[in-house]
């Protein structure tokens, strides 16, 4: 461990800056009594240790995605869809909010051209990137009989922003043509709620999903029948992010803790057990450093990979 911190709520997603390694943010939810309570918070690791450079109240947030290095938008708890304005001195001011959904926002991602989240009711919304308003709603994507299973995973492909990925509760991958409003692939791989999706930014057609069943899968999107290759990494497998070289990828697996995967070899690496709950958070602040955060125990580290 290089360096630790303490979050006041407990700490859930981390997202590294887009224009500065050292810098990252930092979202929290915890559920007291009936108040879904939560912050994000912008850090600093130097040599010294982690430093808050702003923190700003919002209700629970469940996940974070920088639009550029002036906003980050986060999936709240309340249901809405909140920007953050960013300015030069990493200090956080509230901006756009859009009220989209009763049920809670799971997820979030986005391109230039659109912005993508998610819900507890199986919803997948598409948004102006600019104005935050509903372009489209696509209901029953996941769940028998339309019951609205929970969309966990959600990505836009790297290479192809009118293609999105979702993974549900009730084990499903999904892609989904944007243009058409249909679904166009489906998985049924996983044997348990499929939490997390990594398209390849390089290589087209390619895509990473984790699940609760604690394992990584590489798929050819072409071919969602039998993925490409597999890694256990225990743990239910919460997050997947790659580094810039795209060679290696930081893997949240829940209950097992922080691993790195080599994705030439897709094997394990390294594993990281310094977090006593469980393994939420995660993101490369540069090819050899990772920052993380777990849940019950609030804690914030970063670590050489």
């Amino acid at each position: 461990m290089l360096a630790s911190h303490k979050t006041k709520y407990s700490a859930d997603s981390i997202e590294k800056a887009p224009r500065c390694t050292s810098v990252f943010a930092c979202a929290t939810y915890q559920l007291d009594s009936d108040t879904r309570q939560g912050n994000i918070s912008v850090l600093q690791y130097q040599e010294d240790g982690i430093s808050v450079l702003s923190c700003t109240e919002t209700g629970g947030v469940l996940d974070m995605w920088w639009r550029d290095d002036s906003v980050v938008l986060a999936a709240c708890a309340s249901g809405q869809l909140c920007a953050l304005r960013v300015d030069a001195e990493w200090c956080l001011e509230k901006g756009e909010v859009a009220d989209l959904s009763d049920k809670i926002l799971l997820a979030v991602d986005g391109s230039k051209e659109r912005v993508v989240t998610s819900d507890t009711g199986g919803v997948l919304y598409t948004l102006d990137p600019d104005t935050l308003e509903i372009v489209t709603k696509l209901e029953g994507l996941h769940g028998a009989q339309g019951w609205g299973a929970e969309v966990w995973g959600l990505a836009l492909d790297k290479h192809d922003s009118n293609i999105t990925y979702t993974g549900g509760d009730d084990c499903l991958l999904l892609a989904h043509d944007l243009r058409s409003e249909t679904t166009v692939a489906t998985s049924r791989y996983h044997t348990m709620g499929v939490c997390c999706i990594s398209p390849d930014p390089t290589t087209p057609h390619n895509i990473l999903s984790g699940s609760y069943d604690e394992i990584v899968l590489h798929w050819d999107t072409r071919n969602f029948k039998q993925p490409l290759r597999s890694v256990n990494v225990g743990g239910g497998v919460w997050r997947i992010k790659r580094d810039t070289t795209n060679s290696s990828a930081l893997i949240a697996g829940m209950h097992s803790g922080f691993h790195v995967v080599d994705l030439e070899e897709f094997s394990l690496k390294r594993s990281y057990t310094e977090h006593e709950s469980l393994a939420y958070g995660a993101d490369f602040l540069d090819s050899t450093t990772a920052a993380t955060c777990s849940f019950y125990d609030n804690l914030v580290t970063v670590w050489s990979v």
